[in-house]
Order: C-alpha cells, then structure tokens, then sequence
C-alpha cells in the first residue's frame, strides 16, 4: 500500500522553473503599467493644476498708414515684411506744383520782412524829423517871447514919456508939437507890443502842431511818426499772415510725405507706385514685433479660476519644441459673442444653451517675442496652483 501511494505521487506534473526571459517580460509589463499610470496621474493632476486652452493666438495692434492728402504715387517700394524707422519715407506724392507755390509764400515772407524793414527805418527818420521842426519851433518861441518883452518895455517907457509929455503941455513948458510927437510914439510902442503878442500866440500854435507834423517852415517830407508806427502793425500783421501761410503749405508738403508713425514690420501693402490716392487709403499696414501678445478664448466655466499675474506656458505651434512664458494680463469682461457683427437671433423661441468663452490677454515675457508673429495659433496653460483655494 505504501509502494502505491509513492508511486501516485510521482506520477503528478511538475512545474518547470521560470526562466530569466520570463522574468524580463513581467518586469518590464510591471514597469509599462507603473509608467502609464505615473503619465496618467502626471496628466491628471497637470489638468487639475493648469486650465489648458488651444483656441489662442499671437495678436498684436495693427497700425494702417493712409495718406491724408489725395495725389498720385511718385515713390513707392516697400513689401511686405519690411522694417521700417519712425520717420522714416514709406510714399511720396507728386508734389511740384506745391514746391512752387512754397516758393512764392516764401518770397512773400521776404518781402514783407523788407517792407517791415523799410518802415522801421521810416519811423527813426521821422523821429529825427519830428524833433528837429519842434527845437526849430520853440527857438522861434523863445525869440519871439523875448521880443515880446522888447515890445513891452517900448511900450511902458512911451507912455511913460508921454504922460510926462501931457503933464509938461498943461503947464506950458511943452510945445504940441512934442506933446503930439510922444503920444504917437505911445501909439506905434502899443501896436508893436500887440503885434509882438500876437505873433507869440502864432508861434505856441506852431509849436503845438510840430508834434503832429505841421512845421512852420517846410513840411515833413514823411507822414508822423505816430501814422508810420499804425502802417508798421498792419505790416507786422501781413507778415504773420505770410509766415502762417508759409507753415500751411510747408505742412500740406509734409504731408505729401507718407513717413512710418512707429518702429514697426510691414504686414501688407495695398498701393504701387503711380497709382491715385484719396484722402485716407490706406497705403500699408504695419506692427510692431516687441507689441504682442496672447489672446486666448477660455470657457466661462474656467475663467473664475483665473486671476491676473498667474505665469502661462504657451507651446506655439510654429514652432512645437519650445516653451514660452508669459502671464495674466487682463481677463475680460465679456463675451466673444457679445462683439460678433452678425448677432445669432432666435426667432423660433427655440434656446440652446452654449458655453461662452471670454477673451484672456496675456503678456509674453520681452526676451521670447522676437520670433513670434501676429496669427500664429498658439496653446496656453495658466498655471494656477497660486489660487488653488
């Protein structure tokens, strides 16, 4: 009995060894399932830490340069993709007949200049003028004042004479002949006095109208110098006249100048040379490189989990094996939709509800812009563990 059993015994299969290749397998299955499930957690907690969006873009202030003058195109031979200089020459139009018409303001200006010049010169003239007729007429004055008083004192030593004259007749010691003689003598002293008062009022006259140009001699052979000074304002006001008119046509050829508002890369252009622009045609449009940023459309039901200042990752997809950093500059404050021209309208009553997205700005650091380009579809992820409560 005891044979038997040993000998069933002997009779079960036995399990062979696993081999070292084996071994490999399940080690290497065991490894591929711990990594996927380190990736799948990585990704998961990525997702619960980041709020990821791809409908993003690089934007940028598109800056239209028009003309505001109408004319035809003399000069034009800039492409896209061009860097211009503020400043610097972008179009020039056909601008002869205003050069030429710069030039007669320009002799107008000169010649105002000359004539207010000429007038200044006038003025002094006339000064000299003026004072000299003046000193004339008060010496006159004063020659006449004194013989005024010549006059006067004829006059009071002839009737002083004469007075004596009556006196000495009454008493018989004087003949009438004498008598007579001293009394016409009183008479022609009285008249020359008279005649010496008389020709001083003229002479105060003379001398009040010497300070309006009216000399007792030859008259001023230029007007006062007060009527010279009015004529010199009119011709000051002509002259400010001319220069602004100067400056009005020196800025119209300016602007037949099409310069570059900005420091900026050509986007496109819309004209050639020789063609006909109106006023306000747009001749080029232009951005500036160190000006962009991210738009990016997040979901309303994300947005609250954003703030501004949190860092960005943005993988651009131009090009996919580098990283560019940014942050939150400004979450809006409305919908995408509410800007739309054409407004969706919803005449049927009929309503479905459709999760809105609200424009997201972000600012890219100033080192990472220079390869990027206004359009470029980007992917954004706002890091936001800093507001995780």
């Amino acid at each position: 009995m005891v044979s038997d059993n040993n000998n069933t015994q002997d009779a079960r299969p036995r399990r062979a060894p696993m081999r070292a290749g084996q071994w490999a397998r399940i080690l290497t299955v065991i490894l591929l399932v711990v990594a996927v499930a380190a990736w799948i957690g990585q990704w998961l907690f990525y997702r619960q830490t980041h709020v990821i969006e791809d409908n993003a873009s690089i934007a940028t202030d598109l800056i239209t340069v028009s003309s505001r003058l109408a004319g035809r195109i003399e000069q034009f031979d800039i492409i896209a993709g061009d860097r211009l200089a503020k400043g610097q020459l972008v179009a020039e139009l056909y601008n002869r007949p205003e050069q030429l018409e710069l030039q007669r303001r320009q002799a107008r200006v000169e010649q105002t200049e000359a004539q207010l010049k000429f007038e200044q010169r006038q003025i002094a003239v006339a000064e000299k003028q003026l004072e000299g007729g003046i000193a004339n007429s008060e010496r006159e004055l004063e020659t006449d004042l004194a013989a005024r008083k010549v006059a006067a004192t004829e006059l009071e030593n002839a009737a002083q004479t004469w007075s004596r004259s009556e006196r000495l007749y009454e008493s018989g010691t004087l003949s009438a002949q004498q008598r007579d003689r001293d009394y016409y003598n009183m008479v022609s002293a009285r008249a020359r006095h008279h005649q010496a008062e008389q020709q001083v009022a003229l002479r105060r006259t003379a001398r009040a109208n010497a300070s309006l140009g009216l000399l007792s001699g030859a008259q001023m052979t230029l007007p006062t110098p007060e009527l010279l000074r009015a004529h010199l304002g009119v011709t000051r006001q002509q002259l400010e006249v001319a220069r602004s008119e100067l400056k009005q046509q020196q800025v119209e050829l300016e602007d037949m100048q099409i310069r570059s508002p900005a420091d900026a890369v050509v986007s496109k252009t819309f004209v050639e040379a020789g063609e006909y622009l109106s006023p306000g045609q747009p001749v080029l449009m232009m951005h500036q490189p160190d000006r962009i940023w991210v738009v990016a459309r997040v979901k309303e039901t994300k947005v609250r989990r954003l703030k501004v200042g949190q860092p960005v990752s943005v993988e651009v997809d131009a090009f996919p094996d580098q990283i560019f950093r940014g942050r939150v500059q400004v979450i809006g404050q409305a919908a995408t939709s509410q800007f739309a021209l054409i407004p969706s309208p919803n005449p049927s009553g009929n309503f479905t509800k459709i999760t809105q997205r609200i424009p997201v700005r972000i600012a890219i650091e100033e080192s990472e812009k220079n390869r990027l380009s206004p359009g470029m579809m980007v992917t954004i992820a706002v890091d936001i563990r800093e507001d995780r409560d």
